[in-house]
């Protein structure tokens, strides 16, 4: 409740900016489950997601605000949950975007701790059907170290998005180190009704050097995602995707699969 609250807010605050002729407002709102396979062991995850931003100007400057909210559980073993509030600053043009991410992060169980993570991020629009991406940062607090990730989404079609993404992140003091490889295919089966659907499949390989803990780890992701404006009229999921709020911004959301 604390969460949608500050989001509410946040939202409110950013609608009379766009009052006072700021700019325009667009947003997203998704919920999704994942399943984790790990050595022969189940866990269930649930997320919820929120971001909005505020357009200053278009080609211009843009100013976003996100939420998370993602509950791990392993029948009793290492539970955990993890909460996000954070925001972005970032540039937008017809090529593509450029800006910072400064996220704070709390995990409760399991490995625990509250952490920083801030760093850079960027799209480039390479084709009309297709956006390169690459990003990285540092964790600073309980958790120390860096991540770095690359990526690349594919329409091709207005109303079909397949994501392919690498994430690495490696802790300091001999914690876990984390590398994975996903693909996500998202659907949009009415263009008058911004709500897609979304299946994901994530590889992860998760190493602690300290305690020799570690293996590999499948993830199965099911999504629905709503969009808030910057479709424009009849829009697709490449128009929705590139003018609403970015979502390619913070360390990777596989960190959390840390606390086994």
């Amino acid at each position: 409740m604390a969460a949608l609250g500050l989001f509410v807010a946040s939202s409110a605050q950013i609608s009379q900016a766009m009052a006072d002729g700021m700019g325009d407002v667009r947003g997203s709102l998704s919920a999704d489950y994942d399943r984790y396979d790990f050595q022969g062991a189940g866990a269930n995850q649930w997320n919820a997601t929120g971001s909005v931003v505020l357009v200053i100007s278009d080609p211009g400057p843009d100013i976003q605000v996100n939420f998370d909210n993602s509950g791990l559980r392993t029948h009793g073993v290492a539970d955990a949950d993890k909460w996000d509030f954070g925001g972005d600053a970032y540039w937008r043009d017809y090529a593509g975007d450029f800006g910072v991410n400064i996220t704070e992060n709390s995990i409760a169980s399991g490995s625990g701790g509250n952490y920083l993570s801030g760093g850079f991020f960027g799209e480039f629009y390479a084709f009309p059907g297709l956006t390169l991406r690459a990003k990285g940062g540092r964790l600073q607090g309980d958790i120390k170290g860096w991540y770095a990730d690359t990526g690349l989404v594919y329409y091709p079609l207005n109303q079909i998005a397949i994501s392919m993404t690498g994430d690495y992140a490696r802790f300091k003091d001999n914690g876990p180190q984390l590398t994975d490889g996903q693909i996500s295919i998202e659907y949009l089966p009415v263009r008058d009704v911004p709500i897609s659907i979304s299946l994901n499949y994530t590889f992860a390989r998760y190493n602690n050097v300290a305690s020799g803990f570690g293996g590999d780890t499948s993830i199965f992701s099911i999504a629905v995602k709503a969009y808030f404006g910057g479709g424009g009229r009849n829009g697709g999921l490449v128009d929705y995707q590139r003018n609403g709020p970015t979502d390619w911004d913070g360390a990777p959301s596989a960190i959390l699969g840390s606390s086994f």
